[in-house]
């Protein structure tokens, strides 16, 4: 499947590119450089669970039936898992250093050296292109030490920025394109942020736990004059027991108060500034909905579950709904994981890479599933 398909760079960068200068805004940067393409009116398909090695549109013609355990699922990972040092084991792979080398071209500033050495503070602010470079990166390592698996894929996806990632190896997204859009993301998240501040809170719940409620009743008790319509919402369904919610500070402080009395075992805070993955990320939707009307897609040569719905992007105008929504929906992880790997128990799983930095999602997946966990490695770069 993967025959015609390679991350290098130079049959992920179209043939002609024009730079922009430094001084442009990357939405209008990305709405100079990119072309305007139609869609077709496909139809998205449903999502078949439980019996195939990978997630498939039921709109696909019926294929032999492959082995499971001869195939390979790709998970990357989202924003949130860069750490100065990540991708040095790189340095000798060669075309990883392209990708490296290229995105500098596209963004105007060294993301090796950035990742490398940091400082913090400019990794934070830039982390989805260094995340999103980096997995890239780590798939050509993965390429070197475990061709074969590669070779196999047949399924992929990413957590929030991730998802773009997985767009980018299945063919859906140029990589060049995917560096200016997630140029638009990470600045219109960021101004989202700072219009009106937030947070995020990891809560771990007990078997009877009343989320619902609890969610409401947080709005209720951070309801005042300066802020009549608090926001509190699940951003990240991880996995069974383990959310995270994002709103308001004042929402999420009564949380960690009061929570006990609603089934939260613990709570512990996310280093961030915004309420990501809620409503309050609707400028940022906005402004990625619109860089996206001047952007070529196409449809994936592998499967990619969504974590926006859990459902399999079949097609072009599948990838361009998901990654509208892509910004502001709660990611559903736990889904997406459950798409991927619920089967019957005598069916084996099939062979599962994380790619990039961090070893969350690896760690997450043995909370849903232990049996694609066994089966699991993670290229830590």
């Amino acid at each position: 499947m993967l025959s015609s398909f390679s991350v290098k760079v130079r049959s992920l960068v179209p043939s002609t590119i024009r730079w922009a200068s430094q001084d442009d805004s990357p939405l209008r940067r990305l709405v100079r450089d990119a072309s305007l393409f139609g869609e077709g009116k496909e139809e998205e398909g449903e999502l078949a669970w439980a019996t195939q090695p990978y997630a498939v549109s039921t709109s696909q013609e019926p294929t032999s039936r492959t082995d499971p355990k001869d195939t390979t699922v790709l998970l990357f990972p989202g924003q949130g898992s860069q750490h100065i040092g990540m991708g040095k084991c790189l340095d000798q792979v060669p075309a990883a250093m392209e990708l490296y080398e290229f995105a500098s071209s596209v963004v105007g500033w060294d993301v090796a050296k950035l990742c490398r050495y940091g400082p913090e503070e400019k990794l934070s602010k830039h982390c989805q292109i260094a995340v999103l470079v980096t997995s890239l990166g780590a798939l050509e390592l993965a390429r070197e030490r475990r061709r074969g698996a590669v070779e196999r894929v047949r399924a992929a996806a990413g957590f929030s920025l991730g998802e773009i990632t997985a767009l980018v190896f299945g063919g859906a997204l140029p990589f060049e394109r995917a560096l200016r859009l997630v140029e638009v993301r990470e600045t219109a998240m960021q101004a989202a942020a700072k219009a009106r501040p937030g947070g995020m809170l990891t809560v771990w719940l007990a078997p009877e736990a009343k989320v619902p409620a609890l969610l409401r009743a947080a709005r209720d008790q951070a309801t005042s004059p300066h802020l009549p319509n608090p926001v509190c919402e699940v951003a990240n369904y991880l996995y069974p027991g383990c959310k995270v919610l994002a709103g308001d500070e004042e929402a999420l402080k009564w949380v960690e108060r009061e929570g006990r009395s609603w089934g939260v075992r613990r709570a512990a805070r996310i280093r961030v500034s915004g309420a990501f993955h809620t409503i309050l990320m609707a400028q940022a939707e906005a402004a990625v909905r619109e860089a996206l009307s001047h952007c070529e897609l196409s449809t994936p040569r592998v499967p990619v579950v969504s974590c926006v719905d859990a459902r399999t992007v079949t097609n072009a105008s599948a990838a361009r709904r998901r990654l509208e929504r892509l910004t502001a929906a709660p990611v559903r992880w736990e889904q997406v994981l459950h798409a991927l790997y619920a089967r019957p128990a005598d069916t084996p799983q099939p062979y599962t890479l994380t790619l990039g930095p961090g070893n969350a999602l690896r760690s997450t997946l043995k909370q849903v599933n232990a049996r694609a966990w066994d089966a699991s490695t993670h290229i830590d770069v």
